[in-house]
């Protein structure tokens, strides 16, 4: 009597799922801002009935993401698309634009009465990496003004002035040449004009200009 009860549970909704009825892989890795592809094979039986793709730890938890229209045609909903090749007995789920957050526990699964049959597949997103140019981006340096460099010739080191310091150096002489130098030569030319005045004899009681060659 127990035997014909367990062979009536089998077929009773809710009963056990039939072993091997639908597989697959067990993981899939994607990049992120990129896509991922997942294969599932059913047998024969169930070429005409809605298979589907969801999400969630457990069968009863699983968050339905899309599904077929029980044909061949290609559905697509946001970022995910479904097709089912009723010839081969596969059908194709792909994910596109992926994101960190879409890692995680993910089914594939023929919609019947009484419990789903699915098969468990593990999704892993890896982070993209960095652009070229972002790269370059953080390499750049900001340009900041240079202190004198120092040339080394073999024998010493010679440190060429900055522009700022040839500007101090030309304000400075230029105060020495007006408060030192220019005196100097105004006193030089008194003395060659008192030298070269004209100078006067003494004759008698009257004052004459005395004039060489005379």
């Amino acid at each position: 009597m127990w035997q014909f009860s367990a062979l009536l549970f089998l077929f009773l909704p809710g009963g056990c799922t039939v072993q091997g009825s639908i597989t697959g892989q067990k993981g899939a890795r994607g990049k992120e801002q990129g896509s991922l592809t997942v294969q599932c094979r059913y047998t024969s039986d169930w070429k005409e009935y809605e298979k589907y793709w969801c999400r969630g730890a457990g069968w009863r938890s699983c968050e339905f993401l899309i599904g077929t229209d029980k044909s061949d045609k290609l559905v697509k909903k946001n970022r995910v698309s479904i097709q089912d090749n009723q010839t081969d007995f596969i059908f194709t789920v792909t994910m596109e634009d992926l994101r960190m957050s879409d890692a995680g526990i993910y089914w594939c699964g023929i919609s019947r009465i009484g419990q789903d049959h699915m098969f468990e597949v593990n999704v892993n997103v890896d982070p993209a990496q960095e652009s070229s140019a972002t790269n370059l981006t953080n390499m750049a340096t900001p340009v900041t003004s240079t202190p004198p460099t120092t040339e080394n010739t073999g024998k010493e080191q010679v440190t060429q002035p900055s522009p700022h310091t040839r500007s101090l150096l030309s304000s400075l002489y230029f105060r020495v040449l007006v408060f030192l130098e220019l005196p100097l030569l105004l006193s030089m030319c008194g003395a060659v004009l008192w030298v070269n005045r004209p100078q006067r004899c003494s004759v008698g009681s009257s004052a004459q200009p005395c004039y060489e060659n005379q």
